[in-house]
């Protein structure tokens, strides 16, 4: 199980869990996909690293090399997609989108 824990306002939280096989069958760079993956949660983009704080680690990585524990740092706020508000929306109908 690979963990990514989100570094926000100086705080570390346990952010998302994935199997180490899914990781390796979705990308054949996990590390690069596992930080789009953390871009697209967290509407930021960011850094992953093996330590709080630590330097990025190397994206161009093919191997998890037994990581359990990541650190997705933003580099920006990050602005998460709040759920009831997706029920309001609508997705216009073919008649509409031809008038």
């Amino acid at each position: 199980m690979v963990n990514i824990y989100l570094n926000i306002d100086k705080s570390t939280l346990l952010f998302l869990s994935i199997p180490d096989s899914d990781v390796q069958r979705l990308s054949i760079y996990p590390f690069k996909w596992l930080r789009y993956v953390m871009f697209s949660i967290c509407g930021a983009r960011g850094c992953l690293s093996a330590i709080p704080g630590g330097p990025a680690i190397d994206y161009d990585s093919a191997s998890l090399n037994d990581i359990v524990n990541l650190y997705y740092e933003p580099l920006g706020n990050c602005v998460f997609v709040e759920y009831p508000s997706l029920n309001d929306q609508t997705s216009p109908t073919t008649s509409e989108i031809g008038s």
